[in-house]
């Protein structure tokens, strides 16, 4: 499998800055083109719609004398909560939920081989695992109906192997999924992702779910300071004209800390266990998970419960 593509412990050379904020806070994209450049001659059309849409379509000439064929061009569009300036930072200890709709679309016929020559794309995470490393992964939907999950510490997951005859999607169908995130303590020891996927056109669906790699001491879960966003990666026909486009839509964000045993409803089961947290007080020390303690402030106590009650009259999580 070709290191440039899957979830492999890579440096993190020449990152932007990166923006804390509550993953709620999201404003924008930071739009980052070409960030692989195999194949500097394209043209790219690139927008974003506030939060809901972003969008990227690709042109690709043939290869020439001076424009040999290579892997892909890759681009992504990162959460932001500044308006676009720099990446935003995820919070280990915060649950989000992250749904999008997805189409892909792209003149490369036929199936192929799984790398590199069918485009990619799907949500996209970089783990900041320190020391100038990140472990890049997410959900992995490529052209030829494969897609699966592994990466950034995530154990692996399959939801559609086309090597296995059980492809999830084709290209130019309309896919929904759902990320959801557990950060240590909800699930179990191990943090821990959902993953929902429909294929709308198809009526295919199937969820996954797994924890993140438990032998990985430096990162259960997301660490602090790891990012998001979702991923162009496009190839180049060989012998003619290439047009890639990838359509992300009807993208949410959304976060349900008082969900404290990852049900994805806040009813009596949570309250029993923030009431337990609650007569504690304190929290324990790190790296121990505090998951009662809405605020982050170290304490559960009567703000948390504000917090809580209010969830706890929503029932179901956003």
């Amino acid at each position: 499998m070709n290191c440039k593509t899957c979830g492999m412990l890579i440096a993190a050379c020449g990152l932007s800055q990166i923006a804390l904020a509550d993953i709620t806070q999201t404003d924008a994209y930071k739009v980052e083109l070409r960030n692989f450049n195999d194949y500097p001659s394209s043209v790219i059309l690139s927008n974003t719609a506030g939060t809901t849409d972003a969008h990227i379509n690709e042109v690709m000439n043939p290869p020439g004398t001076t424009d040999p064929q290579k892997f892909a061009n890759r681009h992504f569009a990162m959460l932001s909560s500044d308006g676009g300036t720099t990446r935003l930072a995820l919070m280990n200890r915060q649950p989000f939920h992250i749904s999008y709709r997805m189409l892909m679309v792209s003149t490369i016929d036929g199936v192929g081989a799984l790398f590199p020559t069918q485009p990619e794309g799907g949500i996209f995470f970089g783990n900041d695992r320190g020391g100038g490393f990140i472990d890049e992964g997410g959900v992995f939907v490529i052209g030829n109906g494969t897609v699966f999950v592994g990466g950034a510490n995530q154990k692996f997951s399959l939801i559609g192997d086309h090597n296995n005859g059980t492809d999830a999607f084709a290209k130019g169908d309309l896919l929904e999924m759902h990320y959801r995130y557990y950060p240590p303590g909800i699930k179990g020891a191990e943090a821990a992702y959902k993953v929902s996927f429909e294929n709308v056109t198809s009526g295919f669906g199937k969820e996954v779910s797994n924890t993140f790699d438990p032998g990985a001491v430096d990162a259960n879960g997301f660490n602090d300071g790891s990012w998001a966003g979702f991923r162009w990666q496009h190839p180049r026909n060989p012998t003619v004209l290439t047009v890639n486009d990838i359509t992300y839509s009807s993208i949410a964000i959304s976060s349900c800390p008082a969900d404290l045993n990852g049900d994805d409803v806040v009813d009596d089961s949570d309250f029993v266990i923030f009431a337990g947290a609650y007569n504690t007080l304190l929290c324990p020390d790190a790296p121990a998970p505090c998951n009662a303690d809405l605020n982050g402030d170290d304490v559960v106590d009567d703000a948390d419960f504000v917090i809580f009650a209010a969830a706890y009259n929503e029932l179901i999580c956003p």
